[in-house]
């Protein structure tokens, strides 16, 4: 008997598949805002003057913004929405990981070594990684985030039809 676990859709799937591409230019929109404000209001002149401070102020402050927010927003996105709308079935003989996008990963339980959980979270909330061999050479990965409805149930389930413990770092 199958058994199915999704993780719940709160943002809409148009943001979910594009938002690294949507701040990214958001970010670039804002440094040509600086870039324009420099260029209107910039007297350029070989000197030092208190202008000249204030201009590369602005550039480098905006350069930074622009770079920085843009990363730090999708790292922080991705850890907590980047799995949503997808789906873990628990099989008679395997886990599967379905995306929403419908991009399929299945370990087989004989071949699963290891589930543990990651040892030092950034980004919460916490992962748990389910490692499989594929061949004697080739090693695949399944990870799963605490915020999976009935995430210990899941857990349970998979350990019985593994026969292997959960791993859980202090």
């Amino acid at each position: 008997m199958n058994e199915v676990f999704t993780y719940p859709q709160t943002q809409p799937t148009l943001w979910l598949e594009n938002y690294a591409t949507i701040t990214w230019l958001l970010s670039m929109l804002m440094l040509a805002v600086a870039w324009a404000l420099f260029f209107r209001y910039g007297n350029f002149r070989y000197g030092i003057d208190i202008g000249c401070l204030v201009k590369t102020i602005l550039i480098i402050g905006a350069t930074t913004l622009a770079f920085g927010f843009p990363m730090m927003y999708n790292t922080k996105f991705y850890a907590e929405h980047a799995h949503e709308g997808d789906k873990i079935i628990l099989t008679d003989n395997e886990v599967v990981y379905e995306t929403r996008n419908g991009k399929r990963k299945a370990l087989k339980y004989s071949d699963i070594q290891r589930i543990y959980r990651e040892p030092l979270t950034y980004n919460p909330p916490k992962s748990y990684h389910i490692i499989g061999l594929i061949d004697s050479m080739r090693v695949d990965s399944i990870s799963v985030k605490e915020n999976l409805p009935n995430f210990e149930r899941f857990l349970q389930q998979l350990s019985e039809k593994t026969n292997r413990k959960i791993e859980r770092s202090i």
